[in-house]
């Protein structure tokens, strides 16, 4: 599943200095694009959710409840509910959260990533809306469908402006040169939250630098809805120190 990734978008530095080379990762951040974490898609796993929920006369919940579990596909297409901190979030939407776990728990048409004909695991997010799922049930439904995505103030060229104003004395300091990605989710307050970049740069002091740089961009985004509901969404940007700096399109 797609993320709500930052469209196809790079953002291309001029930085020619060598890039550490990283350890080839055991498990993916997200799916290759193109590639689902279940068999037959998006629509295929909310049928099959409904369908649980509905055979098992599970209790719908308020309908001002939301959930958004992070998951990780192993290789062998099993499934395990990522950690989620956010205990407050919880609490809010207690029932959705439950839901959630339910039908993960319970649904067996997990999907591993490929990666050059091999299998391998991969971390997938999704959207539990409990009132879609029960009551307000349609054929064909697929959550992405009713979401807003997040909007920078000014828009994705105002936000690629402001990352090159601020990180570029930064990335140039360190000598960091090669592809990497950044990664952070809006909250639903619009705030950036859970920066990082990955594979990981080795080095303490940049991490440090880079949360100081990353929290001067202080403009606060219209978080991402669905339907009516603020929701979280990951922000995801593919970034290569390269010759220039510009924005591929």
């Amino acid at each position: 599943m797609n993320n709500f990734n930052w469209g196809a978008e790079k953002i291309l530095f001029i930085l020619c200095l060598a890039f550490a080379s990283q350890n080839k990762a055991q498990v993916l951040d997200e799916y290759p694009r193109n590639q689902d974490f279940y068999e037959g898609g998006l629509v295929n796993f909310y049928k099959e959710a409904h369908e649980y929920i509905v055979n098992n006369k599970l209790k719908e919940c308020d309908e001002n409840e939301i959930y958004q579990p992070r998951i990780l596909v192993t290789k062998e297409a099993g499934v395990k509910l990522v950690k989620d901190f956010d205990t407050i979030n919880i609490a809010k939407n207690k029932c959705a959260y439950n839901l959630s776990r339910e039908v993960i728990k319970n649904l067996i048409h997990w999907k591993a990533a490929e990666v050059k004909g091999g299998k391998i695991g991969a971390v997938a997010e999704f959207i539990i809306y409990p009132k879609d799922l029960m009551s307000n049930y349609r054929s064909g439904y697929n959550a992405n469908a009713f979401v807003r995505p997040a909007e920078y103030a000014g828009g994705k060229k105002e936000f690629n402006k402001d990352f090159h104003d601020n990180f570029m004395v930064l990335f140039e300091d360190y000598h960091i040169n090669g592809k990497i990605n950044l990664e952070f989710y809006i909250n639903k307050e619009g705030h950036i939250v859970n920066p990082r970049f990955y594979p990981e740069v080795n080095n303490r002091s940049f991490n440090m630098d880079f949360l100081r740089t990353l929290a001067r961009m202080k403009k606060v985004w219209k978080p991402a809805l669905y339907a009516s509901l603020p929701i979280k969404q990951r922000i995801a940007i593919p970034i290569d120190f390269s010759i220039t700096f510009r924005e591929d399109r």
